[in-house]
């Protein structure tokens, strides 16, 4: 017969396992981690599941320039909004904005960069308004993702315009990402593009 005494010590010690994994003193789940911390590379390491789903891009405000892993620095040299028959951009009747951005992107790496092929893989989106609505990315007067060269020298610059129309409302919060292949290199995401507005 086994000893009672000892299934309900057992028990005593179970139950109280159970509870100090529900009193929040154990280890912490991916509810109880900080995402901001995942910027830390021995957090980063330690939770790595966790970062991956937790990236945050980092943003660059417009006028600044931002440098890739790969050496290739891009910078907005010029952005402005205007208004426009909304008929002119197949964008519908809503879409009454249209902004233009060129970006520059300068190799300041020691090696050739290889745009993509799959032209789709180079990433220009812009966002704008409190919640960061997407805005179309309409037909491109010049410029655009189609006129990159297939490579870009150590050393070399190449300009890319690209054309979008958008609501004129949340006009005060625009964010332009961009990515030279989504493949390879991670995103810029540019802050307070209507700042550059001519």
């Amino acid at each position: 017969m086994p000893n009672p005494r000892l299934s309900v010590g057992l028990f005593a010690v179970a139950g109280a396992l159970v509870l100090a994994a529900c009193d929040g003193s154990a280890a912490p789940d991916a509810a109880g981690l900080d995402p901001a911390k995942c910027a830390d590379p021995n957090f980063a390491s330690a939770h790595a599941d966790f970062c991956v789903d937790n990236a945050s891009v980092p943003e660059t405000p417009a006028a600044e320039a931002a440098t890739l892993s790969n050496g290739l620095n891009v910078r907005i040299i010029s952005a402005k909004s205007e208004t426009v028959d909304s008929n002119g951009y197949d964008s519908g009747p809503t879409a009454s904005v249209l902004v233009i951005i060129a970006t520059e992107i300068t190799n300041t790496g020691n090696a050739t960069f290889v745009f993509p092929t799959a032209k789709g893989n180079v990433r220009a989106e812009l966002f704008y308004g409190r919640n960061h609505a997407k805005a179309t990315n309409s037909a491109v007067r010049q410029g655009d993702s189609t006129d990159l060269p297939e490579q870009l020298a150590a050393g070399g610059s190449v300009t890319m315009t690209s054309t979008f129309t958008m609501r004129a409302g949340g006009a005060d919060n625009v964010v332009f990402r961009f990515n030279p292949d989504n493949t390879t290199t991670d995103d810029i995401t540019f802050t307070n593009v209507q700042t550059l507005y001519k």
